[in-house]
């Protein structure tokens, strides 16, 4: 510019091609002014409020930076660009984002493959720093040159800003370009754009997410011909999508023969995508064995193709695998593998499954306080998305850790009952039991009692069986128990939990079988079970699921009746009185309480004669000792002693004796 030049707006026009905010030397460099004279310029410039210029920053004011630029014209504008642009090149090379910016501004001078050609530079550059929201600004950039510039590259750009877009966890906006995108390719006839558009958003379960996206692939198959690698990464997402949708299986002949396409196209990405496919067909919990092999075989992949997008889904499948077989040691190992992914990928996807895992862990630990904040920091992060389905499993979290903490819960809490398999309505039957009201509890489980297996094979499959369970338990529905233990005997030694897509857990799937048992009468049955539950629950953490089946056990041992069963009974209730305080499970404590006070007040089940006679036993007399003391025969003080034992439930007079001695040492009375 010279040395001598006064005209301030010459400057201030050079300079708003630099943005907002930029340094003094760069303002130098720019405008070939000497320091000095700049600064007198920079200075004149802030007495007339254009700039402010702090420890070596310029910041202009926005608007009068804006009518600066406005004032050079097109050509001004291109010219100082280009200008700005080598004067970058020359002094700072490495600020490639900066280069990017101003080639983009000097399309009419520089042409469209220079400001392309940087913006790629600089976009990839921000991708590889892992960048995400940063290089998506940079391909809606390059985007926008395109399409100023008629230029054909305009929707594979956008493609490129969807994925970053994707990987930044702002899932909406990622579905908002691909369909923009589409749009484009339906117009010109580019099937490949429009099933690239398709292929970019995957995981998100939003039902408006999962249409729009099983709209784009299905049109991209009915136009992309005999391409091998594409037909079968399409209908990878058709499967996942339709299972997504659903909730429900769908038929994994499909899956199958898409896989098997997919490894005869010999490429990984394709073959990748397939094993996704099979492993949303093959949700169910049955399936736990193949899924953790294809659990296996995808990361593998994964990491031998440098696929390093798609490590996350096998990383999520071991949690679930894990936490479903209450594998504890295993699943903290998976679930530090994919932390430590979705920081190292900086995922937002995969950072909200790793934390969904850990609120499910610490709601399985009875750790509530801690499962709400982990939980609301998740539904932050989804929210900041536009993924609109971790909203009810928030409120389902919320739900249940003020059903456990006593705490008031809102009006809103559970605002809809949702779409989905009629068998879903055993949820609300559930939460209508849990808020008492039995009325509603007993119609909706009356009209979802049908569906019981239609859910059969699919990721909720265990969590709706076990609400089949407590609605039944609830209702004290004698007559469904005996199909609803069928349902659940399969998973008896695993966990009801999904932890990387839901958040809450129900824990050992024996304590539900041992309330159907309970139900149904069969005390074997009911030993077997809730001891097997005690001994999962104690395993995998379960403190607060400890305590709540030892509450239902203490239960079916009451309805029981033998007066062995009571004082086990007794027991139990007191432990469990003691567990739920510790936790902070004040309803749990309360009828705890209320149940073993119950429990004391009732009246012993022997006769006042049989009373007489086990207080003799206690004493250590033989049948004779009883006849004599009681002037009976001895045959009849035979008798009693028999009904005694059948009555209490015990084996030998040393029980007997055991019995009656306990009773007088707890306070609780022998006599009717």
């Amino acid at each position: 510019m010279g040395e001598d030049i006064d005209a301030l707006p010459e400057v201030i026009g050079a300079l708003s091609v630099l943005g907002d905010r930029f340094d003094v030397q760069l303002a130098i460099e720019v405008t070939g002014l000497p320091a000095a004279a700049l600064l007198k310029a920079l200075d004149d410039a802030q007495r007339d409020g254009l700039v402010a210029v702090e420890r070596g920053i310029v910041k202009f004011d926005p608007n009068r930076r804006e009518r600066a630029y406005d004032d050079l014209g097109a050509h001004g504008q291109a010219t100082a660009h280009a200008h700005a642009a080598e004067t970058l090149q020359r002094i700072r090379p490495g600020d490639l984002q900066g280069i990017a910016e101003q080639r983009a501004g000097a399309v009419a001078v520089l042409g469209v493959e220079a400001a392309l050609g940087a913006l790629d530079d600089a976009a990839s550059a921000v991708e590889r720093a892992l960048d995400w929201e940063g290089a998506a600004r940079l391909w809606q950039r390059a985007a926008e040159v395109a399409s100023i510039e008629h230029d054909g590259r305009a929707g594979p750009l956008g493609i490129r800003r969807a994925r970053c877009l994707f990987r930044a966890g702002l899932f909406a906006d990622a579905v908002s370009v691909c369909r923009h995108a589409a749009g484009e390719a339906r117009a010109v006839g580019d099937w490949r754009l429009l099933a690239d558009a398709a292929l970019v958003v995957r995981g998100i379960a939003d039902r408006d997410t999962c249409a729009v996206l099983l709209d784009l692939c299905r049109d991209a198959l009915r136009n992309v011909g005999d391409d091998t690698v594409l037909r079968s990464r399409l209908r990878s997402q058709v499967i996942m999508l339709a299972a997504d949708l659903s909730r429900v299986p769908t038929e994994g002949s499909d899956a199958q023969r898409n896989l098997e396409a997919a490894e005869g196209s010999g490429d990984v990405r394709a073959v990748v995508d397939a094993l996704h496919a099979t492993h949303s067909v093959s949700a169910g919990p049955l399936n736990a064995a193949y899924r953790l092999e294809i659990a296996v075989r995808t990361e593998r992949l994964c990491l031998e193709a440098g696929l390093d997008d798609d490590l996350a889904w096998p990383l999520c499948w071991r949690v679930d695998h894990d936490f479903q077989l209450g594998q504890r040691p295993a699943l903290d190992n998976a679930i530090e593998r994919l932390e430590e992914y979705a920081d190292r990928r900086n995922d937002a996807l995969a950072r909200w499954r790793s934390i969904m895992a850990r609120t499910a862990l610490a709601h399985h630990e009875a750790r509530f306080d801690e499962a709400v904040r982990l939980g609301t920091e998740a539904l932050e992060l989804a929210r900041r998305g536009g993924h609109q389905a971790p909203e009810f499993v928030f409120r389902i979290l919320d739900y249940s850790c003020r059903l456990k903490t006593g705490r008031e819960l809102t009006s809103d809490l559970i605002r809809s009952q949702g779409a989905g398999p009629d068998a879903f309505r055993i949820f609300w039957a559930m939460v209508a039991a849990d808020t008492g009201d039995a009325e509603r509890a007993a119609a909706l489980f009356e009209s979802a009692l049908p569906a019981l297996e239609e859910i059969d094979g699919s990721d909720l499959q265990v969590q709706t069986h076990m609400a089949f369970a407590v609605a039944a338990w609830s209702l004290g529905r004698t007559d469904a128990a005996q199909a609803i233990y069928a349902a659940l005997e399969p998973f008896a030694d695993e966990l009801s939990v999904s932890s990387t897509g839901q958040a809450v857990s129900g824990g050992s799937v024996s304590r539900y079988l041992g309330q159907m048992a309970v139900l149904m009468g069969d005390w074997d049955r009911v030993e077997i079970d809730f001891a097997r539950a005690m001994r999962r629950n104690l395993e995998t953490g379960a403190r607060g699921e400890v305590a709540d089946t030892r509450f239902d056990w203490a239960t079916g041992l009451i309805r029981h009746g033998s007066a062995r069963d009571r004082e086990r009974a007794s027991a139990m209730l007191e432990a469990a009185e003691r567990g739920a305080s510790e936790l902070g499970m004040e309803p749990l404590r309360q009828r705890a309480a209320a149940t073993r006070v119950a429990l004391k007040a009732e009246p012993s089940p022997l006769t006042d004669r049989e009373l007489e006679v086990a207080a003799l036993i206690a004493e250590g007399l033989t049948n004779k000792e009883v006849a004599t003391r009681l002037r009976l025969s001895v045959r009849t003080a035979e008798n009693h002693v028999l009904n005694v034992m059948n009555k209490l439930g015990l084996d030998n007079r040393a029980q007997v004796a055991a019995w009656f001695t306990r009773s007088r040492t707890t306070g609780e009375s022998p006599t009717r």
